[in-house]
């Protein structure tokens, strides 16, 4: 029972020497901080007394009301811009380049919106012209068969001319209509053409070729 009480006591003793020593640490770190942040505050009072005197001076030597200093323009010095600058070409070489915003509109979309635009007369006589000409395309469509279609040695044998890769062409069906491409590959039963407009690929069967449902065209 002593023993527990002497425990007790020395646990006690122990917790308020460190609370004496915490709160000793306090006062002193508190201390500082006042003085540091007085001395602050006396500097910048007297940086401010020194300015006011400074114009007080000023008004004294120029006669000027001391509310037109505040007036004045400023003047700023634009030095010559020097020829091959190092420093302006590393930073127009670290500029990000500008955001590059492309729009995959089909020719039949587009017309489609210029039409919305027009006047209603008008718009109607274009959708009638151009619906006449989708049936007659049809009609040659239905009717035209390209039977001489043929691939040797990576090459397309298509309505009399011959065809390789990287061939600048135009491809036409009822889908996109008329685009400009380039032909990427040619296999014995499909090529596969790049779109200019948006760098996408079309894959073309021979079959769909011989068919008339995809036509090509040389493009110079």
């Amino acid at each position: 029972m002593h023993r527990c009480q002497v425990e007790k006591e020395l646990d006690l003793q122990m917790i308020e020497a460190k609370f004496l020593a915490e709160n000793q640490r306090l006062k002193e770190e508190y201390e500082a901080k006042k003085l540091n942040l007085k001395d602050n505050l006396l500097a910048s009072l007297e940086e401010k007394k020194k300015q006011i005197e400074a114009e007080h001076s000023v008004v004294e030597l120029t006669g000027a009301p001391l509310d037109s200093l505040d007036s004045r323009p400023s003047f700023t010095r634009k030095l010559r811009r020097r020829q091959n600058d190092p420093e302006k070409e590393e930073n127009k070489q670290n500029k990000p380049p500008s955001p590059v915003i492309s729009y995959s509109l089909t020719e039949q979309e587009i017309e489609e919106d210029l039409l919305q635009v027009l006047p209603p007369h008008k718009a109607d006589k274009i959708r009638e012209k151009r619906a006449t000409q989708i049936s007659f395309s049809e009609d040659t469509e239905r009717d035209r068969t390209v039977n001489d279609i043929k691939v040797e040695d990576g090459r397309l044998y298509y309505d009399k001319k011959w065809y390789g890769r990287y061939q600048n062409v135009f491809v036409e069906c009822r889908e996109f209509g008329k685009i400009p491409a380039v032909i990427q590959s040619i296999c014995m039963s499909d090529i596969v053409v790049k779109k200019v407009t948006d760098l996408s690929k079309i894959k073309i069967t021979i079959s769909q070729l011989q068919k008339g449902k995809y036509t090509l065209k040389r493009r110079c």
